[in-house]
């Protein structure tokens, strides 16, 4: 597993950033000359061209007598956990109750319906209410959970999830934690063509109990490489933070009706609890918290100054409700106005924790209202500009089909959105013998707007007369934000090793996982051309010359 989650990761990974992360997304290709007096090699293969790329930070010198090549860069979209558009509930195919299949079967239901033009996924999204995960006390539903894990990762995605407390009409919460001998106290209230149960967050037996299902659900996952991010979802419609689903309230904290101050700030400390209770049970695996209204900042704050991310729902309303008011014009100005007052910090979330938006209605909602992807002023090109501008990684677009009219200016938001990895030139010697260590110096680039978030170990193999031999390095791939940077490893030459020209290729690998049992994902995707079937990427050529 990897280390907690910290408070503030540092700023910066290996080397010095060179370009300013608010302006990241822009910079697919430089201009500069990368020549610095040393000698370049033939490139290996046609994937492999010199490249005119900005100069990398001199903190790392290239060894004397190097060789260099330069990848040859790729602008086409690239498929990786935790960026880019997520698939929901996988289109609604399986694996919610009560409807569930094996994974293998859930997996091919998934790929035979994908909607059209909607982009593949490398993470999947979930939300299951707490009655369903939990029906008898202490008896939750490992079972169901690990195999949408399993689903997921049979389509090479990780998974995310939520766990809901209120269900429209309906009662979100087991029977059990209702009745004797726990009596969780709650009201029913009216909404959505029915009645909505609404638990007092405050009462004890349900903090306790929250407290105690969150803690069973992080022993089992925290930090298990197939879980991309757990969503704080404890409070509200939806797991949302609401009262859209109630029908005479439209506040958390006043559908309670507290009679001063003092009770509103008993009923913003309990929500403040159920935050903790997630920030201190997944300390490995990212935590997201939705963004709220102005009078709720402080809850997001809290979240954030923990140490998690945050979300946004009804990401792209522009007037959807009619009227002038509008979550984009509105609502996400004065929302990150007042969570930046409250956390000082908050506009630096991004470096150390996801951001994550979820549509509002569908696309082709957005096509039936009129809007484009005209640039620069099309509501839906201003939309995928204000998502990179807030350094998200991961998009909810609801598995809906994508309007044609929309695919260039999605497929340019892709290209941006989350992390993008660039190898622009690898050095090394251009001989050893065998007993020798080989430095490798690479440089690279993040040309996303966001760091990855989920570790995944930076690995080079050499390929050739004798068996693949592999080398990992210890470099900490959640720390590569947006710019370039320098990398420096070194390889021993097994002294047994023939002689001959070896390949020497490089990939981000991930783990496998257990409870439940997982696969490693395939190595992550970069941007440069040369990918091989089992996802390594050759960027170079060593001899290795016999013992004189």
């Amino acid at each position: 597993m990897s280390s907690p989650r910290p408070v503030l990761r540092p700023a910066y990974g290996i080397g010095f950033v060179l370009v300013a992360a608010a302006v990241a997304y822009l910079l697919l290709r430089t201009t500069h000359d990368h020549d610095h007096g040393h000698v370049h090699a033939t490139p290996s293969s046609d994937n492999q061209e010199p490249a005119e790329v900005a100069p990398p930070p001199p903190d790392i010198p290239i060894p004397a007598g190097s060789v260099t090549t330069n990848p040859k860069v790729t602008d086409e979209l690239l498929t990786n956990p935790g960026a880019g558009f997520a698939s929901f509930h996988f289109g609604w195919w399986c694996n919610l109750p009560p409807i569930t299949y094996p994974p293998a079967e859930c997996a091919k239901r998934v790929r035979k319906n994908w909607p059209a033009d909607y982009p593949a996924s490398g993470t999947a999204y979930f939300r299951w209410h707490w009655r369903d995960i939990e029906p008898v006390r202490g008896e939750i539903a490992f079972d169901l959970i690990d195999a949408t894990i399993q689903s997921a990762n049979a389509l090479d995605m990780t998974l995310a999830f939520r766990v809901m407390t209120v269900d429209e009409a309906k009662a979100g919460l087991p029977e059990w934690l209702t009745s004797a001998p726990y009596n969780v106290k709650g009201a029913w209230r009216p909404g959505g063509g029915g009645n909505t149960f609404w638990p007092d967050y405050r009462d004890p037996t349900f903090q306790r109990e929250h407290a105690r299902l969150v803690a069973a659900l992080a022993k089992r996952y925290d930090g298990h490489p197939a879980v991309d991010h757990v969503d704080v979802g404890s409070v509200g419609c939806w797991g949302e933070w609401n009262t859209a689903c109630l029908s005479d309230e439209e506040s958390i904290v006043e559908v309670y009706e507290p009679s001063g101050g003092k009770e509103r700030t008993e009923i913003k400390t309990a929500f403040q609890s159920l935050i903790d209770h997630h920030l201190e049970g997944f300390e490995r695996t990212p935590v997201v918290m939705l963004s709220l209204d102005p009078d709720n900042a402080d809850l997001l704050a809290h979240a954030t100054r923990g140490g998690a991310g945050w979300r946004a729902d009804c990401w792209g309303d522009w007037g959807m409700w009619g009227g002038s008011w509008s979550h984009q014009t509105k609502l996400y100005p004065a929302m990150i106005k007042a969570a930046s007052a409250a956390d000082p910090g908050f506009l630096d979330t991004w470096k150390r924790a996801p951001v994550q938006l979820e549509i509002c209605g569908t696309l082709d909602k957005w096509e039936a209202l009129g809007w484009t992807a005209d640039k620069p002023n099309g509501v839906v090109w201003k939309t995928f500009e204000w998502a990179l501008a807030q350094h998200a990684s991961l998009l909810n677009a609801k598995s809906r089909p994508v309007p044609s009219v929309y695919l260039s200016a999605v497929d340019h938001l892709l290209t941006h959105v989350g992390y993008r990895f660039v190898v622009d030139a690898v050095h090394h010697r251009p001989a050893v013998h065998p007993g020798d260590t080989l430095v490798v110096v690479s440089d690279w680039r993040n040309v996303g707007v966001a760091p990855a978030y989920l570790p995944r170990t930076l690995t080079y193999r050499l390929v050739g007369a004798s068996p693949a031999i592999a080398v990992e390095s210890a470099q900490d791939t959640t720390g590569w934000l947006p710019g370039s940077w320098r990398v420096q490893d070194s390889i021993t030459i097994p002294a047994d090793l023939s002689p001959g020209t070896y390949e020497v290729q490089l990939a981000l690998l991930d783990r496998d996982g257990s409870s439940p049992a997982t696969k490693a994902l395939p190595p992550t995707e970069l941007a440069i051309h040369g990918r091989t079937a089992d996802g390594w990427y050759p960027v170079s050529r060593v001899k290795v010359e016999s013992q004189p």
